[in-house]
């Protein structure tokens, strides 16, 4: 799903500013799509143009205006129909992972201590969102729980192997084995 898409899924539970739907991929999915303020303004313009939203303006006294969106009938039945469109190939960027494919270019202290940091780094994370997990845990439905507790068995897996991967090469194994 791209950008679009996803405001429409969310406005179907509210109204919401740009700045909320911004918090909303914050604290919700951003940890499997996060969006910038520079694509969700522009997908809300193309949103209204498309006649899948509409804007008011809401008056705020000794604040700026605020802009809420509200999602038509029309953004309702092109959303539904995103949802039964075939599951596209998640689109991987792993800045982690670029590393790791050169880390053979490091000296073999080097790879140990970027290992340490691989795992320390998904340790922090795998914390983060735990606990961002249970925090918003009460709002959630059933299906936004499986998709968080989905992320955390990932990250489990990611720290198991780079442990893994950790302990071999501190043996003197071969880390590129298949298991």
């Amino acid at each position: 799903m791209d950008v679009k898409s996803i405001i429409l899924g969310l406005l179907h539970y509210r109204e919401m500013s740009g700045y909320d739907i911004k918090q909303f991929f914050t604290s919700s999915i951003g940890f499997f799509y996060d969006a910038s303020y520079g694509a969700i303004y522009p997908a809300l313009k193309k949103l209204e143009q498309e006649g899948y939203v509409t804007k008011e303006e809401v008056l705020q006294s000794g604040k700026p205006n605020k802009i809420m969106y509200r999602l038509t009938q029309q953004g309702r039945d092109q959303f539904h129909q995103e949802l039964k469109m075939e599951i596209e190939g998640p689109i991987v960027r792993s800045d982690m992972l670029t590393r790791l494919f050169f880390c053979d270019l490091h000296s073999a202290e080097d790879q140990k201590h970027f290992f340490d940091d691989l795992i320390a780094y998904q340790e922090k994370r795998q914390e983060i969102i735990r606990n961002s997990y249970q925090k918003s845990m009460q709002e959630l439905n059933e299906y936004q729980k499986m998709c968080w507790e989905y992320t955390l068995h990932q990250l489990e897996g990611a720290i198991q192997f780079l442990k893994n991967k950790k302990q071999m090469m501190d043996k003197g194994q071969n880390v590129a084995h298949i298991s």
